[in-house]
C-alpha cells in the first residue's frame, strides 16, 4: 500500500511539473505600429517566433502609429499590471519610457531593449540593448555619399521622428561621415518614419533650395515620399542613400532609384532579444554587455545584383 501511495505521489509531482512547463512564461513585447514598415514587421515576427519556439506565450502590443508615445507607455504599464514574466521593448522615444521601465524594475520584471534605446544613465533599467550601431551605419552612409559625389555638393537629411534615438544616431552618424569633406549639409527635417510626412518635408527642403545633389534617408520606409517629392519638383540625378536594407529598398536599388541602403538585421535582433531575456529569467545575465551590436552592411547594386 505504501509503495502504491509513493508511486501515486511521484506521478502527481511529475504531472505538476509537466503542467508548469506547459504553461511556460509570458513574454510581452511593446513596439510602434508594424503597418507599412517591413523592418518592424520582421522584428516583431522574429521575437514572436523565438518566444513561441521556447514553448512560451507571446503578448505583443502595438501603438497605433510611429509616434504614439503616450500609447506605448500605457501599453507597457498594462503588460506590467498583467504580470508578464519578461518584457522586450522597442521605445519610440528615448526619454518617455524611462518612468514606466522603472515600474518594471520595481515589479521584478526583466527588460531587454531592441532597435531603439533610452537616454544614457539608465542602464540599470534593462538587461541589455540589442540593435544596429545606427551611428556607425550613418557614418558609413555619409562616407559613401562623399565618395559618390566626388567630395562636392549639397545634401539634405530626412530624419526619423523627433525623440527617436535610432533616427538621431543615424543622422548624426551621417554628419560625422561627411565632416571635413566638401559636402555641405543645407537642411534636415523629420519625416516621422512615414511616406506622407517624408514627402512633405522633402518638398519643403528642395523648394527652399533646389540645388541638391544628395539625400540621406533615415529609413527605407520613407523613400516613396522622397522620390515623389523629387518627381513633383522635376529634380533628377540626386544620389540617395537610405537605411534598413528592406526588400523595398533593395528593389529601388535594382530599379536605379537609389544608390544604396544601409542594411540591418531584424531577425538577428529579435532572436538575440529573446535569448538574452531568457538568460535574465534564468539568472544568467550577469556580465552581459549593456549594448550588443547586430551589425550593418551597405547594400548597393554590386551587392544585390541587377
Amino acid at each position: 500500500m505504501k509503495r502504491i501511495l509513493s508511486l501515486f505521489l511521484v506521478l502527481i509531482m511529475v504531472f505538476s511539473v509537466s503542467l508548469a512547463f506547459a504553461d511556460g512564461l509570458t513574454i510581452g513585447y511593446s513596439t510602434k505600429t508594424i503597418t507599412n514598415d517591413a523592418f518592424q514587421l520582421s522584428l516583431h515576427n522574429a521575437i514572436k517566433d523565438a518566444v513561441e519556439a521556447n514553448g512560451d506565450t507571446f503578448v505583443g502590443v502595438l501603438a497605433e502609429s510611429q509616434t504614439a508615445v503616450a500609447t506605448q507607455v500605457n501599453q507597457i504599464e498594462d503588460l506590467i499590471n498583467q504580470g508578464v514574466d519578461g518584457l522586450i521593448v522597442n521605445p519610440m522615444d528615448s526619454n518617455a519610457c524611462i518612468q514606466v521601465l522603472e515600474k518594471a524594475k520595481t515589479a521584478g520584471i526583466p527588460v531587454v531593449l531592441v532597435d531603439q534605446g533610452i537616454e544614457k544613465g539608465h542602464e540599470d533599467l534593462y538587461v541589455t540593448f540589442i540593435s544596429t550601431d545606427n551611428a556607425a551605419g550613418g557614418k558609413n552612409a555619409g562616407e559613401r555619399m562623399v565618395k559618390e559625389l566626388n567630395n562636392v555638393g549639397n545634401v539634405i537629411i530626412v530624419r526619423g521622428a523627433n525623440g527617436s534615438q535610432a533616427g538621431d544616431d543615424r543622422a548624426n552618424g551621417f554628419k560625422e561621415g561627411i565632416k571635413d569633406s566638401g559636402l555641405v549639409l543645407i537642411n534636415e527635417q523629420p519625416g516621422d518614419w512615414v511616406v506622407d510626412k517624408a514627402m512633405q518635408v522633402t518638398e519643403n527642403m528642395i523648394q527652399a533650395n533646389p540645388d541638391i545633389q544628395g539625400i540621406f534617408c533615415c529609413s527605407d520606409n520613407m523613400l516613396p515620399g522622397i522620390l515623389q517629392a523629387l518627381q513633383n519638383n522635376d529634380i533628377e540625378n540626386v544620389v540617395i542613400i537610405s537605411f534598413d536594407g528592406s526588400d523595398a529598398g533593395i528593389q529601388m536599388i535594382k530599379d536605379g532609384k537609389i544608390l544604396g541602403t544601409v542594411a540591418q538585421f531584424p531577425d538577428k535582433i529579435g532572436a538575440w532579444g529573446v535569448e538574452y531575456l531568457m538568460k535574465a529569467l534564468k539568472g544568467e545575465a550577469e556580465g552581459v554587455e549593456p549594448f550588443i551590436d547586430a551589425g550593418t552592411e551597405v547594400f548597393d547594386l554590386a551587392t544585390v545584383g541587377e
